[in-house]
């Protein structure tokens, strides 16, 4: 339902595979579906799958009891918070091997909103103890902790979470730029898009409905977040449908308005399409359609920009050096500090009163000196892949002397 989401993953066994080529990866799947099976067999079939689950006892399975005794590390992959907490916790259980987090954020101002201006003197002014006790236990022991924003990184450290190799450490998802061109031409064929001469754009609500997404009965709470969304979805809305205008005025090529999650499709035919002036609405599209990580990918690849509410689209964008906005709400959470970590704070804009006049000037700008733009996209990818390059390189340079330790430790204080 979200292909950022999806792209996480795949990006960090890309930064694995192409920093540390030789190293044997498996991929511990917590929540993947086929189409997310078949990416992985196209794309990475020398990578292992292993999709059992840990018991609600903390207990594992044979195959894991052989995943463990076979693997030299665990790497948690990117995400929105310790998503895979239960799972690095029986492999602290369970082994005395290294293990380390790698582009997580750790939000503790979910619910309250507010700028990452903001955000950050929150941060810098809490005054207790705001961690859960295992994921406290998990950081603290951990051997490497990547911070996907600087945000996540400073409240660690007033957390008092002392690990020495604790930083910014970018989102895999800005090195997955694997797929083929095939995967997209379909969607450039049906609506006449020339490559490099075409805008994607991706619409999104303050909160995402999940209990339509996963049907389930809503809540109260579920309720409420329908009701803000109300209050919010066109305003908002309506900075994404001024920075088309502003695209199609300047460049005169058409704009494709484009999911990252499985909602905004409906959120796309219901609220923009047909709502465009009449010397720019022959020239949007509406993609009337979910569609899949790699079909996503290879759009952008062939854009010319990226416009988009949603925080990893230009992620994947970044990845194939794509310019891109991101149309920052402020309900999202502090991970979009990662554009600013990036060298990407002229990519971000702030939903906040008059967004709209800002972001349509900053289209513009983009719009007309698109090579400029590009120059700026792929220099940020350079950079965020070689500190990739460099976190590889610890993590394995490093849990290796760990584990030399830990094995003179086991065989005795005189053991070479």
């Amino acid at each position: 339902m979200n292909i950022g989401d999806v792209a996480h993953s795949p990006g960090v066994l890309e930064a694995f595979r192409r920093f540390a080529p030789g190293t044997r990866l498996t991929l511990w799947a917590r929540n993947i579906d086929d189409a997310v099976r078949e990416l992985l067999a196209c794309y990475y079939p020398e990578v292992a799958l292993v999709e059992e689950r840990v018991g609600e006892d903390g207990s594992i399975t044979p195959t894991l009891e052989r995943l463990f005794a076979d693997a030299d590390l665990l790497v948690h992959g990117s995400g929105p918070s310790l998503v895979g907490k239960i799972e690095t916790a029986a492999w602290r259980a369970h082994t005395n091997k290294p293990y380390g987090f790698f582009g997580v954020t750790v939000d503790p101002l979910r619910p309250y909103d507010g700028t990452l201006e903001r955000s950050a003197v929150m941060i810098d002014a809490i005054a207790g103890d705001l961690l859960a006790p295992l994921d406290r236990e998990l950081l603290t022991d951990a051997a490497f902790v990547y911070c996907r924003d600087s945000l996540t990184q400073r409240f660690l450290r007033g957390q008092g979470i002392g690990v020495d190799e604790l930083e910014f450490g970018a989102d895999g998802t800005v090195i997955f730029d694997v797929v083929d061109d095939a995967d997209g031409a379909p969607v450039l064929a049906e609506y006449g898009l020339a490559e490099g001469q075409f805008l994607c754009a991706v619409p999104r609500l303050r909160y995402t409905p999940y209990y339509r997404i996963r049907g389930y009965q809503p809540r109260a709470e579920d309720w409420r977040k329908e009701a803000y969304n109300a209050g919010y979805a066109e305003s908002d809305l309506d900075v994404l449908r001024q920075s088309i205008i502003s695209w199609v005025r300047t460049t005169g090529w058409p704009a494709l308005i484009v999911p990252e999650m499985s909602y905004a499709v409906e959120v796309a035919e219901t609220r923009l399409a047909g709502t465009f002036p009449a010397d720019v609405a022959d020239q949007v599209h509406v993609l009337p359609r979910f569609w899949d990580l790699t079909e996503a990918a290879s759009v952008y690849r062939r854009a010319a920009a990226v416009i988009s509410m949603e925080c990893h689209s230009p992620l994947i964008a970044l990845a194939e050096g794509i310019p891109a906005l991101y149309l920052r709400q402020p309900t999202d959470t502090i991970k979009g500090h990662m554009y600013h970590d990036l060298g990407l704070s002229e990519s971000i804009i702030e939903l906040t009163d008059g967004a709209a006049g800002e972001a349509v000037e900053r289209t513009a700008k983009l719009a007309s000196d698109l090579p400029a733009a590009r120059e700026v996209m792929v220099r940020s990818r350079t950079a965020a892949h070689e500190e990739l390059r460099r976190h590889v390189e610890f993590v394995l340079g490093r849990t290796g002397a760990l584990r030399q330790a830990q094995g003179a430790g086991e065989r005795g204080a005189d053991a070479p």
